[in-house]
Parts: structure tokens; C-alpha cells; sequence
């Protein structure tokens, strides 16, 4: 039996409309897109935003495509337990 208190588990995620982001931003970003989400993910704290305005909170994933100084915006639609249910939000740079 595991007694260590500070065990953390990953959180997880899923996001909306991957086909509609393939077929509107292109494949190659969605690959971006899916490898910064999966860098973001292993982290143990996520921020999340509040902007004012805005229905939902939003997080932002740091592009880890080379050469590159942006960052992609994606709302939290839901969370529950250390699962966030995602959409695509933008990109900024």
C-alpha cells in the first residue's frame, strides 16, 4: 500500500473538435497543438485564467514548436476529478 502523502497523479485532458482544427489550422498544428498540451499536462500546477468577460476560464499551453515564442489558449469547458474537458480557444503570440 502506497503512504506517501505527496503523491500526485497527472492531470488528463480531452479537447473538442479535433477534426474541425485538423481540417480548418491544418494537421502539422494540430500535432503542435497536441504536443504542447501533453508538456502542459505533466506539470503538477495548471493555471487557470479568469478573464472578465470570458464564460469560461482558460488555460494557456506554451508552443513547443522550435523557434518559436507563442502560446496556444484553450477555455475549460469542465473539470472534474484531474480531467479537463477543453476547447480551442487561439494562439498568441
Amino acid at each position: 500500500m502506497l503512504k506517501n502523502k505527496n503523491y500526485k497523479t497527472m492531470a488528463r485532458y480531452s479537447l473538442r473538435n479535433q477534426e474541425k482544427i485538423k481540417y480548418s489550422l491544418g494537421e502539422n498544428f494540430h500535432k503542435w497543438l497536441m504536443l504542447s498540451l501533453d508538456e502542459l499536462f505533466k506539470k503538477e500546477n495548471i493555471i487557470e485564467h479568469d478573464y472578465e468577460g470570458e464564460k469560461f476560464k482558460v488555460i494557456h499551453a506554451d508552443n513547443v514548436q522550435p523557434h518559436t515564442d507563442s502560446f496556444f489558449e484553450l477555455y475549460i469547458l469542465s473539470k472534474t476529478f484531474d480531467v479537463y474537458n477543453l476547447a480551442y480557444k487561439g494562439c498568441c503570440s
